[in-house]
């Protein structure tokens, strides 16, 4: 039964954003966010959903331009869309040349070419305070809403959440690290009503004890790198420091010494580091052998999983330890053996082109200034906080990439667009026309 209500309404939703694209963008969103089929336990009936909203939603677009269009120039996000693209490109030229398999190259492409699509409808249409507005709410009520059910989820038993979001624990700790800081920075806004931005404390504070209930070390670490970013290079510090005070108050009573112990790890000597931490480092170094060999264009999209079978004879000098080697090689225990970080992981993968298009796609969109007169606005003041959260969540994100294999995210480019939105907001506001217009 339960099943058959969710199926009605998220198809009926999904069908709705065909005549109103803005709702059908944020409902994407959502799911994308909080799935559907993991409330329904893996039911076939959501199988399709995410393609099938997709799909509607740039239908939709295509539409109803004509009334979603705002005048403005869109620098910013014109400089998204080209680097995203040429990025896409060199996957393309990567894909055709992949060392072991073509297809699957392609198909990590494809994944990303979908959330291009996305993106670009995303440039498009929230453009406006009031769409950004919306965008922000839906993304951290949403997370909010996921970091309750993973923390609920802990205290029943379910270890580190593998099971709660596809990816693993690794892939939810990590979007907590890149939203948290934009969930603090709506709590810090004092142009919000106090029960919105309490709420908003709230959801940063589920957010940060779902990190804790992974047990995701890499990800915790980049979620309170993030934080304290937000922290120290907002203008509103003071406004900052006591939500972050409260949030930490919140949270500190049900952080238990496995969390502690288990996050603490990550600083220990290496003869005393556990065989999933240490191996990080070595996949790190398989990787950066394959990309030696092959440093311009890498061996293809996926294919280190299939390449390093080539290399387990030639890494003796850089994995002493047996455990580490067969956690790395033994195929029969593990078929699949990813990179374990971005950076090194498309190193191997797609050369120094390909990580290099990557990075400065998102360093543009971390080091976005907005106008100093902006800020003379109260509006421009709750935006400006805005930006200054997804920034610093994208540097924390960026840190646990160190340790994961993140680039397929839908988050990651959704919130580097949502940054250009805003940049490309605040210079249309120069011109009084657009910014009345924008409002």
């Amino acid at each position: 039964m339960r099943i058959m209500v969710l199926t009605v309404l998220y198809y009926a939703a999904a069908l709705y954003g065909l005549r109103y694209p803005v709702f059908g963008l944020l409902f994407f969103i959502h799911i994308v966010i909080f799935r559907p089929e993991s409330l329904a336990w893996g039911s076939p009936a959501f199988g399709r959903l995410h393609l099938i909203t997709a799909l509607i939603v740039v239908a939709g677009y295509f539409l109803q331009r004509r009334s979603l269009m705002v005048t403005g120039d869109g620098v910013q996000q014109k400089k998204n869309l080209f680097n995203f693209a040429l990025f896409l490109a060199w996957l393309a030229i990567v894909s055709f040349f992949a060392e072991v398999s073509v297809q699957a190259s392609f198909e990590k492409t494809l994944e990303l070419l979908k959330i291009f699509a996305i993106c670009a409808v995303f440039a498009k249409i929230v453009n406006t305070e009031t769409r950004m507005e919306f965008y922000v709410r839906v993304v951290v009520i949403s997370f909010g809403l996921l970091a309750l059910w993973g923390f609920q989820q802990s205290l029943l038993g379910n270890e580190r959440l593998d099971t709660l979001w596809p990816g693993g624990s690794n892939y939810i700790a990590s979007q907590m690290a890149l939203i948290a800081p934009l969930a603090m920075a709506k709590a810090s806004d004092r142009n919000m009503p106090l029960m919105y931005r309490l709420g908003f404390i709230v959801c940063a504070t589920f957010m940060v004890l779902c990190a804790f209930a992974t047990q995701s070390r890499g990800a915790f670490l980049g979620l309170a790198l993030g934080m304290f970013i937000f922290l120290f290079f907002v203008r509103y510090r003071v406004r900052a420091f006591a939500a972050l005070l409260l949030i930490t108050v919140l949270v500190y009573p049900w952080v238990g010494s496995t969390y502690v112990d288990r996050i603490g790890s990550a600083f220990a000597p290496a003869e005393e580091r556990d065989a999933s931490a240490e191996s990080r480092f070595a996949l790190w170094q398989v990787a950066l052998r394959i990309w030696q060999d092959y440093p311009i264009a890498g061996v293809g999209l996926d294919n280190f999983t299939l390449m390093r079978k080539a290399y387990a004879g030639k890494v003796y000098d850089i994995i002493t330890r047996e455990d580490i080697y067969n956690l790395i090689f033994d195929e029969e225990r593990y078929q699949e053996r990813h990179p374990h970080g971005v950076y090194t992981g498309m190193m191997a993968e797609t050369g120094l082109v390909g990580i290099g298009l990557l990075v400065i796609l998102l360093l543009r969109n971390i080091f976005v200034r907005l106008p100093k007169k902006f800020l003379d606005w109260p509006s421009g003041q709750s935006l400006y906080l805005q930006a200054k959260g997804a920034q610093a969540g994208l540097v924390g994100f960026a840190f646990a990439s160190l340790f994961y294999d993140l680039q397929y995210i839908e988050m990651l480019y959704l919130q580097m667009f949502f940054i250009g939105a805003i940049k490309t907001y605040a210079d249309s506001t120069q011109n009084p026309e657009v910014a009345v217009a924008s409002r």
